[in-house]
């Protein structure tokens, strides 16, 4: 008589020669007379799951798994047949004991890497990097776990989460992975190019848009992909052929022509910037982002009206829009819709491009604060601070003790305004003291209503008088000033071309040392140089006077630039901090204005109600100084020629 073994035997051989019918009803005897037989029941369950009946299967191997559940074969076969029928967290239970049992099984790492990689493909796929990232990393520590490469797909949906997670330097690693496993691949490359974007990688990540448009050269969102890099590499010409490259291809592409908008934008070409967000809108009438970016182009070439029209278009589709909030509150400034402007104003707090601080105290609303302790913080920048500071007084007026937070550029010019348990100096190379209440510093005219109400312009409201060593400051400089003078006779001009080159717009509001030209030539006059930063480098190849004299490398704070123009006759700069330290000081400035100024300025007028002392010169045409210098160097021509008359 057969034994069970022998039957066994047999059956296992009709399983091999792939006769499943035979091998069944062979192992099914077997179990018949030994219920308990794990390995027969094993193969049973493994020949009905081979013929594809997964219910069958899986009794058959949970009943062996009873019996032997330290073999990691009947359980890695249990878990293959539960995923098959749906059960997923099941199979992983099995997958993670079969290696619990044997570390390293690959059939194991494998199958438990390809479940966690399914689930988090599924979840990146309906936007949930957050949670597919765990799952990502734990299929990528499996498979090395037991030897294996994971496979490219995997790599690139790691990086996406990483990168999504603000992990770059991680990210970029990963899609190097994806890509050194399919160097064809061409997502992964694109994705690569993004995450070296994203880590400031530019060159490199240009270098990968390129490797991927080598493959897959009509491709309209690479093209504009490697535009973006290009941009933030200084590089608007090449920029904008990229995005032009991709309207080619594809002339119905949306976000596109809002990249060629931009890029022609970026090149000065303001009408055909227009033209491209006229394109998109066309396309997409709903594109918030076209109409902002309309209303930007359209605000820079002076129509202001039709601006402040995309502003409110481009809400009308999403009213929490910050940057078209933002450009509808300059505009409205500008034209002085006051009422409708500071309100707008506050949406820079959510700037992503320069956000303000975040505190966790509450902001002052202009309520009287007796008792209590207010920070008013500096954003923006140093000129903005000298602006406002007019309202400090006002501020401290209102409450208990006003802390003011002061950059050292300002402290010793800002000492004036103290007055102990009142108002206080912050500095900011210390840690800030405990306050109550906090304010941004350009918040203050917004809560004083300027231009609703009137704004407080008696000036000055800044000095160094009284301030220790500030009669020694003042000789020294009447001592540098007279001594650099051939002609004591000559009308003290100070001197400011260029303002930060970091400002948005800066190079419309900057004339440069070269537009100077013409007033430089004007006789009977000395030129003293205030100018700090970026602008500097234009006196390297300029023809100065012989009554020029550089100042800028001596002065030390704002403190030495008020000392100098309290020496000087005139200070002649465009919008930058120094005609804010003029205007608060009550000195004269004349101030030179690009066609389409900050909102501070107004349109039309040749005065400011910020500054008394100021003289407004406004460029006619945007990009062209000529005329305006012109009108600089006459007015300052008859003004030495009157200094010297008055000197005889």
């Amino acid at each position: 008589m057969a034994t069970v073994e022998d039957r066994l035997k047999l059956a296992l051989d009709h399983h091999e020669a792939g006769r499943l019918a035979e091998a069944e009803l062979l192992y099914g005897r077997v179990v018949a007379v030994a219920p308990d037989h794990a390995q027969a029941l094993y193969l049973w369950g493994m020949a009905a799951h081979q013929r594809g009946d997964g219910q069958v299967a899986l009794a058959r191997l949970e009943r062996a798994y009873y019996l032997a559940p330290d073999i990691p074969a009947i359980a890695l076969l249990l878990a293959t047949v539960r995923q098959g029928l749906g059960q997923p967290d099941a199979a992983e239970a099995l997958y993670r004991r079969v290696l619990e049992m044997e570390s390293g099984h690959a059939q194991a790492a494998d199958a438990l890497a390809t479940l966690q990689e399914r689930r988090a493909a599924a979840l990146l796929e309906q936007g949930h990097a957050t949670d597919a990232l765990p799952l990502y990393e734990q299929a990528v520590a499996a498979r090395h776990g037991s030897g294996l490469a994971p496979g490219p797909e995997t790599w690139n949906g790691l990086g996406v989460c990483l990168l999504a997670a603000g992990r770059n330097a991680e990210a970029v690693s990963a899609f190097q992975a994806a890509v050194a496993a399919d160097p064809r691949y061409g997502e992964a490359l694109s994705n690569l190019g993004g995450a070296l974007k994203a880590a400031k990688r530019l060159d490199e990540a240009a270098a990968s848009y390129r490797q991927a448009l080598a493959l897959f050269p009509r491709i309209p969102e690479l093209h504009t992909n490697l535009g973006t890099v290009l941009a933030e590499l200084q590089r608007p010409a090449e920029a904008l052929a990229a995005y032009e490259e991709a309207v080619r291809l594809n002339p119905a592409f949306v976000g596109g022509w809002l990249n060629v908008g931009m890029g022609r934008r970026a090149m000065g070409d303001l009408h055909g910037a227009v033209d491209a967000y006229h394109r998109a809108l066309a396309l997409d009438p709903a594109f918030h982002r076209a109409w902002t970016a309309l209303g930007a182009a359209l605000y820079d070439l002076g129509r202001l009206e039709d601006a402040a029209q995309a502003a409110e278009k481009a809400l009308a589709v999403k009213p929490d829009a910050v940057e078209a909030n933002w450009n509808l509150a300059l505009v409205s400034l500008l034209l002085g819709r006051y009422a409708k402007g500071w309100p707008l104003y506050e949406w820079r707090r959510h700037s992503r491009a320069n956000p303000l601080r975040t505190f966790d105290r509450p902001g002052w609303d202009g309520a009287p604060f007796p008792g209590r302790t207010l920070l008013v913080h500096i954003e923006q920048g140093l000129g903005d601070m000298l602006m406002a500071a007019r309202y400090l007084p006002l501020v401290a007026a209102r409450g208990g003790r006003l802390l003011v937070e002061t950059p050292p550029e300002l402290a010793a010019l800002f000492q004036g305004l103290v007055h102990p348990g009142r108002l206080e100096l912050a500095p900011t190379d210390q840690p800030l003291p405990a306050f109550d209440l906090q304010c941004p510093v350009m918040s203050l005219p917004g809560l004083f209503q300027a231009g609703l109400a009137p704004i407080p312009n008696k000036v000055p409201y800044l000095s160094l008088e009284g301030l220790p060593g500030e009669d020694h400051r003042r000789a020294r400089w009447r001592d540098r000033l007279r001594g650099a003078m051939a002609d004591p006779a000559a009308l003290k001009v100070a001197l400011v071309w260029a303002g930060n080159p970091n400002f948005t717009g800066d190079r419309w509001r900057s004339p440069r040392l070269p537009a100077f030209a013409p007033v430089l030539r004007v006789p009977g006059a000395h030129f003293f140089s205030i100018q700090m930063g970026d602008g500097r480098r234009d006196l390297a190849d300029a023809d100065l006077p012989a009554a020029f004299t550089d100042l800028a490398p001596d002065i030390k704070d704002f403190a030495d630039t008020a000392a100098i123009l309290g020496q000087a006759d005139l200070l002649i700069s465009p919008c930058t901090a120094p005609v804010h330290l003029a205007g608060a000081l009550g000195r004269p400035v004349w101030v030179i204005l690009p066609q389409i100024p900050d909102w501070r300025w107004g349109l039309g007028r040749t005065d400011s109600d910020w500054y008394p002392s100021a003289r407004l010169y406004r460029q006619e045409a945007r990009g062209d100084w000529r005329p305006v210098m012109a009108r600089v160097a006459a007015d300052l021509a008859r003004r030495a020629a009157d200094t010297a008359i008055g000197s005889l």
